[in-house]
């Protein structure tokens, strides 16, 4: 059982893992485009600037621009989880890093050239083709998992002693984080991941019985630096084969 994803968080997430285990044999193109579009009525790339050579002036299926996508970016996708003052893996331009910033996702080609940023209408999802700049390479597996322990670790010695709490442990529902292909490691590091990025956005919509603003503004803090590094984690998790 796993944590529900932030729901801005889960459609790049999708592509990024999906596309990852097409390119690497572990999935058709076929069967991996549509466990990206999942419950959604459809999915559409937009290329505005044509830069996968897709039809400027038209929305394109994205079972007709899958493969269009692993010719794009032959090693492997990121993904990018930015918020305001940690924007990696993005390195601009700016268009894009806005683009991203302001869904809360992107999925970036490693080697540069595009990204691709959802923005969901309605019961569908469209994504818009993004020029985009050589990204940076995340951290490894290794450091983001100890980077996210030691935030954990952090954040609870802070709340502990102003006797706040963190907040309620989120619902679970089913549902693999990670597609076919992904090493166990991996698999583990994204499910902590998830819990700790679902567990940060609830505790995040209360105030946790905190009885001032001092209290508020450090539980608020600590659960951001967490909720930074666990998405950290989960984007290191995400950028197999690399882990």
């Amino acid at each position: 059982m796993e944590a529900p994803l932030p729901s801005r968080s889960r459609l790049s997430l999708r592509l990024v893992v999906n596309l990852n285990a097409a390119l690497h044999g572990q999935l058709a193109a076929e069967r991996a485009s549509a466990e990206v579009v999942g419950d959604d009525v459809a999915h559409h790339l937009v290329d505005p600037e044509g830069l996968l050579g897709l039809d400027p002036l038209r929305a394109t299926d994205l079972d007709d621009g899958f493969g269009r996508l692993l010719a794009a970016e032959p090693d492997r996708w990121l993904l990018a989880l930015p918020v305001p003052g940690a924007l990696a893996p993005l390195r601009g331009p700016v268009e894009l890093n806005g683009a991203a910033l302001a869904a809360g996702e992107a999925a970036v080609a490693a080697g540069g050239t595009v990204a691709l940023v959802p923005q969901r209408v309605g019961q569908a999802v469209q994504w818009r083709v993004h020029a985009a700049a050589r990204p940076f390479a995340p951290p490894t597996l290794y450091e983001a998992e100890r980077e996210l322990s030691e935030a954990v670790l952090r954040a609870a010695t802070t709340l502990t002693h102003l006797d706040v709490a963190a907040g309620a442990r989120p619902r679970v529902d089913h549902g693999p984080v990670l597609a076919p292909g992904y090493p166990p490691r991996a698999r583990l590091a994204a499910d902590r991941a998830a819990r700790l990025l679902a567990a940060c956005d609830e505790a995040l919509s209360s105030d946790g019985a905190a009885i001032t603003l001092h209290e508020a503004e450090v539980r608020s803090r600590e659960l951001r630096v967490v909720r930074t590094a666990a998405g950290q984690a989960l984007c290191a998790a995400a950028g197999w084969p690399e882990v």
